[in-house]
């Protein structure tokens, strides 16, 4: 068989209350049935059950389920080996626990190897979705309200009873017509993972374009305030005419003080005044050795871990590399012990390692090669935060330090004047001039604002013509990646509609009539689908209709590889609606004969009391058939 990833396939559930296992049931690859004498023997309930350990929410529980504790489930995806545990719980979102490896090597391990994920993301923490996509190599993708989670995929792969039959996906409340769409183009691979990351760029970008228009706009409108006439050009030579007023006074002052005459007692108020401008000067340098041996060491810092996230995403490129590698050369084989130099005795057992004999799973190399890249990227999104914070701790430390380099400059200059000369009260044109001295301090520290002010302007106006020219590219990016997507959609949507209407063909006569590729269209977004633009058929050719669709769309992905259908459908409603048993088991044999006729790995698991004879065989059944007196779940 081949495999098409991503895929999904569900290997062992288990379900236990109170430290016994009331569930332990293997699946298996193709056809799998859940089969019972009659209704109200617990189908639905391990229906329930696999749809909330792979990951759906549920909440409102039958009796039964609801008693117990938690699940546990063996998947493989895409051929990797994954144990999944969660607790069942009346409150809605529950977390997930995560184990790389099978479910008898996760019994035998209390915590070790097992992580712990939440139902939804929270800041830099992944939620369990994300690891469960980048096992199966699914693209994240945003819809208008929240990420696609799991739960929206298995809410498509799993047909319930309680959702109306002519509704697409699973029922819930606070549904949304667009996060729909987004999964119904996920899975048919008709959605350009670039387009919803891009959409969302675009509009980002034209919030900042309207906030930084906005800023720039305000602070023109200060400057014109200051000076109506203001250019920016201009403040050079204003600050150039400042000092050298300033210079004038400071000239004067000290001819003038060539000639003044010393009052007794002055000595002591000067000496006052020059020890508090000196301790003044001391502060502010020390702030300023302070600041730069942070900075330095932030700089370190930021240059170690740019080392560090390069070394990172070498190393998931390089896992990605090992991993096909391996594939190609297979394991790595001694021929001499590497303890004692001894030739090592060949074996064809595959499933051992052929020096310490330790067994080996066929998908032992894909767990091991899952983990080590979720946790490498998990790496590199926390080291990838923590450099933002640092960079932006770096400009902070900048502009402090550009701060107090002109607030120590204008100090010490004004301790140097003081130290040259004592001022005298008496001299009132010294006193004038030491004022005009301060003014123009004063002034310098408006113009240096205004300088900064004039460079947050020319910064913006930069800036909007970046993020102008951005958006520009980015709109065009979105048409061309919509046009592709509506030639791939053209062509996948036409094989879902001819696969619908063969596998309708197939059934006994009714009042769906005959269907052709062009009577099928859906619609994700509406929830929909539409047999020959009619809706008033009977329920049970619903039930017909709704289920050819779900395998239309399962045999699709097993035809095009590029489809991101996980090749996994659970059907819990095949008989559902006052269908007939003649009905029920001619769709079961059509659904039988569709999975025999494909090569590609799937998996089906379908409920139902009156299973077909040709499909009461231990390659098809999953465990016992539940009655009356032994239902699914052993409770005594």
């Amino acid at each position: 068989m081949t495999r098409f990833d991503p895929s999904l396939s569900l290997s062992r559930l288990m379900v236990v209350k109170a430290g016994k296992r009331v569930y332990d049931e293997k699946f298996h690859g193709g056809v799998n049935v859940i089969r019972s004498d009659g209704n109200s023997r617990g189908k639905s309930t391990i229906a329930e059950l696999i749809f909330f350990s792979l990951g759906g929410d549920l909440a409102e529980w039958k009796d039964e389920a609801g008693s117990c504790d938690q699940t546990l489930v063996e998947v493989a995806l895409n051929g990797a080996i994954v144990t999944l545990r969660r607790d069942i719980s009346k409150t809605s979102m529950q977390p997930m626990w995560i184990y790389f490896g099978p479910i008898e090597g996760a019994l035998q391990s209390a915590t070790d190897g097992w992580s712990r994920y939440p139902y939804a993301r929270y800041q830099d923490r992944d939620g369990f979705s994300q690891i469960l996509f980048r096992a199966m190599e699914m693209p994240e993708v945003p819809s208008d309200d929240a990420n696609v989670t799991m739960h929206q995929l298995l809410r498509l792969l799993y047909v319930d009873q309680m959702t109306p039959v002519n509704a697409i996906f699973r029922m819930e409340d606070r549904d949304v017509a667009n996060r729909r769409q987004a999964v119904g183009d996920l899975l048919l691979g008709v959605l350009d993972d670039r387009i919803y990351p891009a959409q969302i760029r675009l509009r980002q970008l034209e919030k900042e374009y309207a906030q930084i228009t906005s800023q720039f706009t305000a602070l023109l409108r200060v400057l014109r305030r200051v000076d109506e006439n203001l250019d920016f050009s201009d403040l050079l030579s204003k600050a150039k005419a400042v000092e050298e007023a300033r210079e004038k006074a400071l000239v004067e002052i000290e001819e003038l003080r060539s000639v003044r005459y010393s009052q007794p007692g002055q000595d002591l108020l000067v000496a006052e005044s020059l020890e508090a401008l000196r301790q003044d000067v001391d502060k502010i340098s020390r702030e300023i050795v302070k600041t730069q041996r942070d900075r330095d060491q932030l700089t370190l810092a930021i240059e170690d871990a740019n080392l560090l996230i390069a070394d990172i995403e070498k190393n998931v490129v390089q896992i990605g590399q090992s991993q096909t590698t391996s594939s190609f050369l297979g394991s790595l084989v001694f021929a001499l012990c590497p303890s004692c130099m001894n030739p090592v005795e060949a074996t064809s057992d595959t499933h051992h390692c052929h020096l310490c004999k330790t067994s080996l799973g066929d998908d032992y190399e894909r767990s091991r090669y899952a983990r080590l890249r979720n946790e490498l990227e998990m790496q590199l999104k926390e080291s990838t935060a923590l450099q933002s914070d640092r960079l932006a701790r770096q400009a902070e430390l900048n502009e402090s330090l550009s701060r107090l380099q002109v607030e120590r400059r204008l100090r010490s200059e004004e301790l140097l004047n003081h130290s040259r000369h004592y001022l005298t009260e008496a001299d009132s044109r010294i006193e004038l001039l030491t004022r005009s001295v301060g003014y123009h301090d004063r002034e310098l520290l408006d113009i240096e604002r205004e300088r900064k002010l004039a460079a947050e302007v020319t910064e913006l106006s930069s800036r909007k013509d970046v993020i102008n020219t951005t958006i520009n590219e980015l709109r065009g990016h979105i048409i061309r990646w919509i046009s592709a997507k509506e030639q791939r959609e053209a062509s996948v949507y036409r094989l879902v509609s001819t696969l619908t209407a063969e596998i309708l063909d197939k059934d006994l006569p009714s009042d769906i009539g005959k269907v052709t590729p062009e009577g099928v269209r859906f619609n994700f977004g509406d929830n929909e689908v539409l047999i020959n633009d009619k809706r008033g058929y009977s329920a049970s050719s619903w039930t017909v209709i709704k289920n050819s669709f779900h395998l239309a769309l399962l045999f699709a992905s097993c035809i095009d590889r590029h489809m991101k259908y996980p090749r996994f459908l659970l059907l819990d409603n095949i008989e559902d609606k006052g269908m007939t048993i003649e009905r029920s088991h001619n769709f079961q044999r059509v659904l039988l004969e569709l999975s025999n006729a494909t090569d590609v790995d799937h998996q089906i698991i379908f409920s139902t009391s009156m299973a077909d004879g040709e499909l009461e065989n231990p390659a098809y059944t999953v465990g016992r058939k539940y009655t009356e007196d032994a239902k699914s779940l052993e409770m005594n």
